[in-house]
């Protein structure tokens, strides 16, 4: 089976010396302090179990020495994981965590699979927002994102920077819930994702068995026609995907007598 990798992290924000509050280019020289990860939680798909690290050996936050203690109980994970589902991976958490591996010299995890949930709903469903919030919402999932009241908004970071338990403790809590929510956003999808990578490969029965969930509870439902051929189509009883085969059922002799257009 695959071991799926539900992962979020939480970054301090880069500082910089600056003249005015709207539309500033900052250059190089005037960044004081550049980002770096704070926290991150983790789960493996269908577990109870949240991992959570912040790296910090006292209240401070988890600079150089501590993010790369961090980084080295992360790294494992990932290097577990056959696939890794966030909202907003691809563009944000892995580039992120690739690039501070980088400045730690730490070598990177085996190759694996990434499911950004906040791509996919961009490039798939027309939603009028693809915010983890607004999917949670209506979706109606079970765990819903943390508002952290005690420290609103940026309040959060800026205490945890200033080494406050109390943040830490929320800035905790924040997190972890946003891992259950992205569990419950990414299980909603799955069924509806057309380009989610085939989990069944990591199954190695000789069953037919789901791309999007490998089981093997499937049904038999009409056929996929492409320019060249015909393939069984499979409905899964168990998540509600679709799949089809990868051998046509055209005869041999059907298949020399099906022409493909060409261009002139």
């Amino acid at each position: 089976m695959a071991k799926v990798l539900v992962l979020d992290i939480e970054t301090a924000p880069m500082k910089a010396a600056v003249w005015g509050m709207w539309q500033q280019n900052i250059n190089v020289k005037m960044m004081e302090e550049a980002g770096y990860i704070l926290c991150y939680s983790a789960k493996w798909l269908g577990d109870d179990e949240i991992m959570y690290d912040d790296g910090r050996k006292t209240n401070t936050p988890p600079k150089e020495k501590d993010e790369k203690a961090l980084l080295e109980t992360l790294i494992p994970l990932l290097d577990e994981a056959d696939m890794v589902v966030g909202h907003n991976l691809i563009k944000f958490d892995m580039p992120k965590i690739r690039g501070r591996c980088l400045v730690h010299q730490l070598s990177l995890p085996s190759p694996y699979k990434e499911i950004d949930t906040c791509r996919a709903a961009r490039k798939e469903f027309g939603f009028e927002s693809n915010s983890l919030e607004f999917l949670c919402k209506i979706f109606k999932v079970e765990h819903r994102k943390s508002s952290h009241a005690t420290f609103p908004g940026y309040e959060l970071w800026d205490q945890c920077i200033q080494g406050n338990p109390d943040a830490w403790a929320e800035m905790k809590d924040y997190n972890t819930i946003d891992i259950r929510t992205t569990e419950d956003v990414y299980m909603a999808m799955r069924p509806y994702m057309t380009q989610h990578p085939n989990v069944g490969i990591f199954d190695s029965s000789t069953e037919i068995k789901c791309p999007k969930c490998s089981s093997h509870d499937l049904q038999k439902r009409g056929m996929a026609y492409t320019n060249t051929g015909e393939y069984q189509r499979y409905y899964c009883n168990d998540c509600g995907g679709w799949g089809r085969g990868r051998y046509t059922e055209n005869s041999v002799a059907h298949r020399k007598s099906l022409l493909t257009n060409v261009s002139s």
